[in-house]
This record gives structure tokens, C-alpha cells and sequence, in this order.
């Protein structure tokens, strides 16, 4: 019972692509997974007719994996009215070796990752955040696919003369060229990529007057007319200043530590690649780069302290400026939060028991969207994104929320529920509570292990609530 608008959203299955009845199985399916936290079919599953219900769902040749992305698109279209937006593209693998017996390696749908022998396959998703409070939006669009088990080298297919659209890494382009369309009713769009986007047709291809980029840089880049490069370049540049990063405990490669760090900044002007035709793209691509580079006295020894060069399409007149493009890179930790909750932190995607990778696939364009929600609970518990509790709830669990919340505030000012009523904060509280967060500020926020179980709880009372008001004497 638990989300039924945001599910109808996400399984908003026109007539004229299901029928109602997988339109009614997907409902369901969707349900269950964010009810449950995962998307492991078994665990979704209450017995065996649903166990072959859904496996039949994502099988269905009629469920395809292009109107699953559409629907998605198409709510974060609605959602980004009027905003200034971040999109930040990423790729991660879907690694199913831990099952690979019930797959199979002639499925072309499923392919080598990780180590080249492990079976999956790869998602590119866009993830939209606010760009005033980093609140995740929705996601614009998913590029999804698998390599073949026999596929050549870079060396063997001449890579570097091939057409960027024969390239695998097309897909920075091609999302961002996606999303470009889905996000046009936005204030103005950025595009954050990481080090693999660093593409000179990424640069040529996409900007445009309501869209900018900001993509760290990959290539020691000619530049135009000089026989300086772009590191060498930067290197030599006066700092502008400096800011504190905070690399907190946990982090694999670096000591918890505050990093000063020195910012550089000037336009370049990159020159065009020797392999790229002349006549389709211009000699030279004016952009602002930014050297972000962690001072000697706070690297630890052994260590390699922070370097950022970052290329944007952002005009930089001054070190605030510099520093907000710095922050916007940054906020890529958002998507990497997507991929942990959708994978072993969250709803456990490949732990899945599906056989056929076509069906594995549908599945996690599902499951993306439901780690997308409970991101936007968690992101919303301190009330700092002002968003309405609508955008995750539907009218009748609004109204079940509101009663039981009753029963978890205290006397006290500080033992109630602080956020305006009906708002996503106020909603994120009750959940809190629901499971076992004590309620108050200095004890710091409910984390998302706590936000889970409160959900998983939460969907028992509703349908609790559901029970007992079809059975009120009118």
C-alpha cells in the first residue's frame, strides 16, 4: 500500500504498451521493493505464485526497457520546472557472477564485467539534483547494455580512429544529449561528468544556451596555437586562493584529514584532436579551466594528496565563482549514493535470481527509480530541500501518516515533530521514528538503515489503517 502515487508514477504503463494486467503486476512488484528494501525477487515474493508472477512481469517482451526509461524521463521532466539543475552521469557495473548459474553466456543480453569474466552487464544513469540544495529530482535517462564475450581490444579495433558513435564511450555523449531534451522546461541545466566524459565532441556538441558542462579533466589537452599543454599550463598559474575539504573516515585511498586546497583558474583554449574530421568540428574549443590541488603541508607522507583539473563551459571571473564550479563537481557523490543503494547498501540488485538478462535489466530500470525515492527521503530529513511530502506520498498515506505521528510525539516542544505539516521533512521524521530513532536533534538525524526500517514498518501499519477503516460502521 505504502507510495501509491509515486508508484503509479513509476509504473504509469500506457494502454497503448500493457495491458492492465501487467500494468497491475508492475504496480505491485514496485510496491514490494521499496516496502521491502530490495529487489531480490525471492525476498519480494510471499509465496510461489508471486515468485513466477513477477519473473513472467520482466520477461514479458511486452515490458520493454525503452518505455521503462521514457516514464522515468517523463516525471523528472515534470519534476524540474523552473529550477536551476545539476545532471550527473555515471557508469556503474551490474555484476551477477554470484549466480551465474542460473544464467546463461550465450544470452545476449548479458556480457563480461569487472575482471572481463564475471557475468552482467553496465547503467549510465542521469541523476538530476536541485542545484540550490543537491536534492535529487529524478533521472533524466539510463543508457543500459552489456559487451559481447569476444569483443576486440582497443588496439585490434583501432580505436582511436573510430567515429565517436562506434565508441563505447558514446554513451556520455548520447545521455547527455537525452537529457538535454527531457530537461528543457529547466531554468538552465549543468552537466557534471567525471574524468571518462572528457570527450572534445562533448564539448562541441552539447552546450547550448541554457546548458553548460562541467567535466573533469582526463587528457593532458593541446592547446590552441601554443606548445604548452593544459597540466603544464595550470601548473604554472598564480593561485586565486585557497578553501578547507573535508575528507571524512572511510574514504579507501585517503587519511581523514582537513585538505587546504590551492585553486587556479584561467580560459583555454583547447585545440581539436589530429583524429577528428576538420570539417565537423571547430580548430579549437574555448572553455575555463580550474586546477584544484591539495597544499604539501596537509598531505599525509605516502600518500598523493587532492588534484581536481576541471574544464567548464561556466564563465569564471572570480574565485567564488571557481569555487561554486569546484562545489557542483563535488556534489557526483550524489549518483555514487544512487548505485549503493540500489546495490548492497539498499534494495541488494544483484542478489537477483532472475535467469535471463533481458529480464535483469528491466528490473534494475525498476529498482532505479525506487532507490531513487528512499535517497529522497533520506536527503529530506533535516527539511533543508522544503519539499512536499506529495512527491513521495499519495494522498491516503499522507493521511495514515499524519495519525500515526500522533503517537510518536511527546509533550515536550522538543519531543514533537519540528517540520510544517504534509512537507517531506514532517514525513521523514514520522518514518524516522517508526523505526526506533529517538526523535531528538542531538542525537543527530535517523540514518538510512533506521529510514528503511521505519518504510518496512510503516507499509504494515497502512495496511493496518486500510483494514480498519473498511471495517468502520459508517
Amino acid at each position: 500500500m505504502i507510495l501509491n502515487t509515486v508508484i503509479n508514477k513509476i509504473v504509469n504503463y500506457a494502454g497503448s504498451f500493457f495491458d492492465k494486467r501487467l500494468e497491475k503486476r508492475g504496480e505491485e512488484i514496485v510496491k514490494r521493493m521499496i516496502e521491502k528494501e530490495t529487489a531480490v525477487l525471492n525476498q519480494l515474493s510471499s509465496n510461489r505464485a508471486e515468485l513466477v508472477g513477477a519473473s513472467r512481469f520482466f520477461n514479458n517482451i511486452s515490458v520493454t526497457e525503452e518505455v521503462l526509461i521514457k516514464e522515468s524521463a517523463s516525471r523528472c521532466q515534470n519534476a524540474v520546472v523552473g529550477r536551476h539543475v545539476l545532471a550527473i552521469q555515471d557508469t556503474s557495473e551490474i555484476n551477477y557472477e554470484s549466480h551465474k548459474g542460473k544464467l546463461s553466456y550465450s544470452d545476449p543480453e548479458l556480457g563480461p564485467v569487472g575482471n572481463d569474466k564475471n557475468i552482467g552487464f553496465f547503467i549510465h544513469p542521469m541523476l538530476v539534483l536541485d542545484r540550490e540544495n543537491a536534492f535529487p529530482l529524478g533521472i533524466a535517462d539510463v543508457h543500459i547494455w552489456n559487451r559481447n564475450w569476444d569483443k576486440k581490444n582497443k588496439t585490434e579495433r583501432s580505436y582511436k580512429s573510430q567515429p565517436i558513435e562506434e565508441k563505447e564511450s558514446y554513451r556520455w555523449l548520447e545521455c547527455s544529449e537525452t537529457s538535454k531534451r527531457v530537461l528543457s522546461e529547466s531554468e538552465s541545466t549543468t552537466i557534471v561528468t567525471d574524468r571518462e566524459g572528457d570527450i572534445y565532441e562533448e564539448f562541441v556538441k552539447v552546450p547550448d544556451e541554457k546548458t553548460e558542462l562541467v567535466i573533469r579533466s582526463s587528457y593532458d589537452r593541446k592547446l590552441h596555437n601554443s606548445d604548452e599543454k593544459l597540466f603544464d599550463y595550470l601548473s604554472h598559474l598564480e593561485a586565486m586562493g585557497t578553501y578547507n575539504l573535508e575528507i571524512k573516515k572511510g574514504h579507501k585511498k585517503r587519511t581523514p584529514r582537513t585538505a587546504l586546497i590551492s585553486v587556479k583558474y584561467n580560459q583555454v583554449k583547447i585545440a581539436r584532436p589530429s583524429n577528428l574530421n576538420k570539417t565537423d568540428y571547430p580548430e579549437y574549443k574555448e572553455l575555463y579551466a580550474i586546477e584544484a590541488r591539495e597544499c604539501a603541508e596537509t598531505i599525509p607522507d605516502g600518500e598523493e594528496g587532492v588534484l581536481w583539473r576541471i574544464l567548464t563551459t561556466h564563465e569564471i571571473n572570480s574565485l567564488s565563482e571557481a569555487l561554486e564550479i569546484v562545489y557542483w563537481y563535488s556534489l557526483r557523490w550524489r549518483i555514487e549514493e544512487l548505485f549503493r543503494t540500489l546495490k548492497s547498501k539498499g534494495l541488494d540488485i544483484e542478489s537477483s535470481q532472475l535467469e535471463t538478462g533481458s529480464g535483469l535489466k528491466k528490473l534494475v530500470l525498476m529498482a532505479l527509480n525506487a532507490a531513487l525515492i528512499i535517497m529522497q527521503l533520506v536527503g529530506e530529513r533535516d527539511g533543508e530541500g522544503g519539499q512536499s511530502g506529495y512527491l513521495v506520498f499519495g494522498e491516503e498515506e499522507m493521511e495514515c501518516l499524519k495519525e500515526v505521528g500522533k503517537e510518536y510525539e511527546g509533550k515536550t516542544k522538543l519531543s514533537k515533530n519540528p517540520f510544517e505539516e504534509y512537507s517531506l521533512a514532517w514525513a521523514a521524521w514520522i518514518i524516522g521514528r517508526i523505526g526506533g530513532w529517538k526523535g531528538y536533534r542531538k542525537a543527530g538525524p535517523a540514518g538510512p538503515i533506521t529510514m528503511k526500517r521505519g518504510l518496512q514498518q510503516f507499509s504494515i501499519l497502512v495496511k493496518g489503517w486500510h483494514l480498519r477503516k473498511a471495517l468502520e460502521v459508517p
